[in-house]
């Protein structure tokens, strides 16, 4: 029963619920007392998990010759369940995306807590990645990506991440914008550019003869990320408005100030 059980739990249903469940699968349509002895359970409370699980509509009940009788759901019945409550679930994603409005009105007015979140290694380069790209791809009106890297660096960290254009790109609605450092490999990441078409990546380059910034920065929505691609890779996400807001002031000042 323990792979029953399981899934009975991501049904969400409590350890005694879950016992009353399986003691009727296996026993079949019988009184509640009955099965209340083979879960183990008092037959007052047996009752009141009964009620539960009827409004859940996962318990049948039958009454014969005045005798209240139960029998769970068979195999098909709960899989039929289950898919009332992905519909379900699909109503009310869809009521939900509808309301967006009225959920960020209702919440206007509450200060926003900073998140902050480590990642370490290839593969903490590699999840933040592909946050960001969880989070561009839904987007489905024009909005601006500001980064700051080196294609040098990335390259180094993800071997083929040029040859392959992996760098974050979306059609039509992304605007990216990135300052790019004057590396030895820029000319190449640009050639990819090229050769795919990517009209809506604008680039200035910061010239070799300064100082190459330490860090990647990516700034999208309202998360800002640093990437330490020197050593041991490491990075960091940063969820706070203002403090996106405030770098996107400080990269547009920037641009302004190179060729």
């Amino acid at each position: 029963m323990n792979k029953i059980e399981e899934i009975l739990k991501n049904l969400e249903l409590n350890e005694n619920e879950r016992k009353i469940f399986l003691a009727s699968l296996r026993i079949g349509l019988a009184p509640i007392s009955q099965v209340a002895r083979e879960a183990g359970l008092g037959r007052t409370y047996a009752y009141e998990l009964v009620e539960q699980l009827k409004e859940k509509g996962l318990l049948a009940e039958t009454e014969e010759k005045g005798v209240r009788k139960i029998e769970t759901l068979d195999y098909e019945g709960v899989l039929a369940y289950i898919g009332r409550k992905q519909r379900d679930m699909e109503i009310v994603a869809r009521a939900l995306i509808r309301s967006e409005k009225d959920f960020k009105a209702a919440r206007a007015g509450v200060p926003s807590k900073t998140k902050v979140r480590f990642f370490e290694g290839v593969e903490g380069i590699k999840s933040i990645n592909s946050e960001i790209r969880k989070d561009l791809e839904k987007l489905r009106h024009p909005y601006k990506f500001h980064v700051v890297f080196s294609a040098d660096r990335m390259e180094s960290v993800l071997p083929g991440w040029i040859e392959q254009n992996q760098h974050i790109y979306y059609e039509p609605h992304m605007r990216k914008y990135a300052i790019v450092s004057g590396t030895p490999l820029l000319q190449k990441f640009m050639e990819q550019v090229r050769n795919r078409e990517q009209r809506n990546f604008f680039s200035k380059i910061w010239p070799s003869s300064k100082t190459e910034f330490p860090t990647d920065t990516l700034c999208w929505l309202d998360k800002l990320a640093y990437l330490d691609m020197e050593g041991h890779p490491s990075g960091i996400i940063i969820q706070n408005k203002a403090i996106a807001d405030t770098f996107v002031m400080w990269f547009e000042q920037m641009w302004t100030s190179l060729r």
